[in-house]
């Protein structure tokens, strides 16, 4: 039969190439290792961010101080305090990470 399979040939063969434990135990180290990197790194970013985004909506509050026609002063303001609760959604989302 033609269709038959030697599964102790085959074992034999895969054997040869697994990697050796100690080998493997270093990849998953140094993986661990750049995945914790890459998190401190993501934090950082996004913690600048939102840090940037906080200085924006200051910047913008004191620009609607000097806003001369109350009813653009009011859509602006509406504006502002729509990105300060989208602010304080990524605050409380960066915390968690």
């Amino acid at each position: 039969m033609l269709n038959v399979v030697d599964f102790r040939e085959r074992a034999q063969r895969s054997g040869e190439h697994e990697r050796q434990p100690a080998n493997a135990d270093a990849d998953i180290a140094d993986l661990a290792s750049r995945i914790t990197s890459l998190h401190s790194r993501a934090r950082g970013e996004i913690d600048s961010a939102v840090l940037m985004l906080d200085l924006a909506a200051q910047h913008a509050r004191e620009i609607e101080k000097r806003m001369c026609g109350s009813s653009a002063r009011k859509d602006f303001d509406e504006h502002i305090a729509t990105i300060e609760r989208l602010l304080q959604i990524a605050r409380e989302m960066a915390l968690k990470l």
